[in-house]
C-alpha cells in the first residue's frame, strides 16, 4: 500500500470527517443501550504532526483559531486533552477519536490491513474494553462481523482510494453490508476528485437505499484530478447530525480554503424506482 497515514494525517479531508464522525457518535451516545461502531481502514491512530506535510493546510489551521470555532468544539476539545498545551503535535485518527467517545459497554472493531500499523493500533486501544483490532481487509470485515449483536450503531468507511477498482470494491462491500445491517448507520467518506467515479457511486446507491451527501470544497474543480475537497456520504445517519454538522463547516470551511474559495454542497438522494433500475441494469449489460 502507498497511501501512508502518517504524511497525510490532519489535512483538510481528516478534519472534515474526524469532525463529522464525532458530532455521529455522540449523538449515537445519548441513547443508554449500547451501540457498535467499525473502523473499516483505522490506520495507527494516533499520529505525530512533525512528520505530517499537509497538517499545516489542515488541522493546525483550525487549531490557531479554536477559540473563535464553538461549533468544531467537540472534535477540537479531544485533541486539546492530547496536547495541553499550545502547540498541536498529536493527531487523533479516527478509532483513537471513537475510544474516547465511546463508553465502556460499547464495542468497538477496527480493521487495518498492515500488519505493523495494526500491532501499533492494537497496542494504543489494548486498555479498551471491547475492542477488537483486525489486521485484515477491511470490505472482508464488514462480511464477517455484520449485522451486530448490539443492533444500533455506526461504520466508517475510509478507504485509501489506490486500487484501480476501489471505487467497485466499496460500492459491492457498502451495498452488502447495507443489505446485511438494513438498521445500521454508515459513514462514507471520499475525495473530492474524480467527478465521474463520485457519479457513478451515487448511481449505484440509488438503486438500493436512500442517502445524504454532504461536499466540503476547499478549492475550485478545474478539470485536472486533484482532491479538492472532502465528500461524505450518509446512509441512515443519527437523528440531527446534518443539522449541526452544516453550522460546523460553514466555520471550518474559510479556514481550510485555498486561495479564499470554499463551498458546501448538500443532497438528498432517493431510492429509484424499481423500473428505472431494472432498465439501466439491462442497458448496462447490453453494453458490456
Amino acid at each position: 500500500m502507498n497511501y501512508q497515514h502518517q504524511f497525510h494525517a490532519g489535512n483538510a479531508a481528516d478534519c472534515s470527517k474526524h469532525l463529522a464522525l464525532v458530532l455521529a457518535l455522540e449523538l449515537l451516545g445519548k441513547k443508554d443501550k449500547p451501540l457498535f461502531f467499525m473502523d473499516t481502514h483505522g490506520g495507527a491512530g494516533r499520529y505525530e504532526l512533525g512528520f505530517a506535510a499537509e497538517a499545516r493546510q489542515g488541522v493546525q489551521r483550525l487549531w490557531e483559531q479554536r477559540r473563535n470555532l464553538p461549533a468544531l468544539g467537540p472534535w477540537l476539545d479531544l485533541l486539546a486533552r492530547e496536547n495541553p498545551g499550545d502547540t498541536l503535535t498529536s493527531y487523533l485518527g479516527s478509532p483513537l477519536l471513537a475510544a474516547r467517545m465511546l463508553r465502556p459497554q460499547d464495542r468497538m472493531v477496527v480493521g487495518e490491513l498492515a500488519p505493523a500499523v495494526a500491532a501499533r493500533l492494537r497496542q494504543e486501544l489494548q486498555r479498551r474494553p471491547n475492542t477488537s483490532v483486525f489486521a485484515e481487509d477491511g470490505y472482508a470485515l464488514l462480511r464477517g462481523h455484520l449485522p451486530p449483536r448490539e443492533g444500533r450503531g455506526l461504520v466508517l468507511i475510509d478507504p485509501p482510494y489506490e486500487r484501480a477498482d476501489e471505487w467497485e470494491r466499496l460500492t459491492d462491500a457498502l451495498l452488502e453490508a447495507r443489505q446485511r445491517w438494513p438498521q445500521g448507520s454508515f459513514l462514507l467518506w471520499y475525495p473530492r476528485k474524480n467527478r465521474a467515479k463520485i457519479a457513478r457511486l451515487w448511481q449505484d446507491l440509488r438503486r438500493q437505499m436512500d442517502f445524504q451527501v454532504i461536499e466540503l470544497a476547499f478549492a475550485e474543480e478545474s478539470g485536472v484530478e486533484r482532491m479538492t475537497g472532502s465528500g461524505l456520504c450518509f446512509i441512515r445517519p443519527p437523528w440531527g447530525l446534518l443539522d449541526r454538522l452544516l453550522p460546523a463547516y460553514h466555520a471550518m470551511g474559510p479556514c481550510l480554503s485555498e486561495a479564499g474559495y470554499w463551498g458546501i454542497q448538500v443532497q438528498n438522494f432517493a431510492k429509484l424506482p424499481r423500473s428505472y433500475g431494472g432498465k439501466m441494469a439491462k442497458e448496462e449489460k447490453k453494453g458490456s
